[in-house]
């Protein structure tokens, strides 16, 4: 009897044994670059949330991380906005990935001043007799018709509105840059599948991948619904491989 319980123990110690080692051959090494319009992103966290393990991109925004079929890979960073996309056969056959980021917009456009402000009037010339900290003393003086009457008097010369402008400039135009930096990789993005068709012309469509010449900007938007994005830095061989994979899709839905 004791026999017959070591048995089966050892039997369902070998059958876990084997489907670990099965799940873990499943797993294929995939190497990729994580970029922000022409910037390689350094530091991207890279969560498998399928399989719960990560990785990190390097300086040169290189990473490698192991994902199998249908895997969801979630790229994180504080400055861009999250991204998760989902392993395909592209990227399992390629065993490559070329992820672009956005950055987080997300951001305090404006500055908000403290209400107690320290500012240093060494270098700020004010009117000759000017009083800056009111004492008791001070407080206990009549009032000065003159202030009543002219609109002009007291006025230290110091100008706050420029000295915002001036704190918020930088951010400002690094917050312009950004923003303009987006506008262009979402033009890039919008008109790439107008330079593919220039490119390769229409006879490629139609002749190599069976698409109808009416359905060609149809196929193209299916593309860009299925990663033709991720392309936009590849080379040719890889975009064509790419619309080679997505036309057999596209037709098998098509029939």
């Amino acid at each position: 009897m004791k026999l017959t319980k070591k048995l089966k123990t050892a039997s369902l110690l070998f059958l876990f044994i084997s489907v670990h080692l099965f799940a873990q051959k499943s797993l294929v090494k995939i190497e990729g670059v994580v970029k922000y319009d022409s910037i390689f992103l350094e530091n991207i966290n890279i969560l498998n949330l399928t399989q719960n393990f990560g990785a990190s991109s390097n300086s040169k925004g290189e990473f490698t991380l192991f994902a199998k079929l249908g895997d969801s890979i979630m790229f994180s960073s504080i400055s861009y906005t999250n991204r998760v996309i989902k392993i395909s056969e592209i990227h399992i056959n390629e065993k490559k990935l070329l992820i672009f980021l956005e950055q987080d917009l997300n951001e305090l456009d404006e500055v908000l001043l403290s209400p107690k402000i320290r500012l240093d009037f060494g270098n700020l010339d004010v009117q000759k007799g000017i009083i800056l900290n009111k004492t008791e003393n001070n407080q206990k003086k009549g009032p000065d018709s003159r202030k009543l009457t002219d609109p002009t008097y007291g006025n230290t010369g110091v100008d706050f509105v420029s000295i915002f402008k001036l704190i918020t400039k930088n951010l400002r135009a690094k917050n312009k840059e950004r923003k303009a930096a987006q506008k262009e990789n979402e033009r890039l993005i919008e008109d790439f599948p107008d330079k593919l068709f220039t490119l390769y012309k229409a006879n490629f469509f139609t002749d190599v991948l069976n698409i109808p010449d009416d359905k060609i900007y149809l196929f193209l938007e299916y593309c860009q619904e299925n990663g033709l994005n991720n392309h936009l830095n590849s080379n040719e061989f890889q975009i064509k491989n790419f619309l080679i994979v997505q036309s057999r899709k596209f037709n098998q839905i098509k029939e």
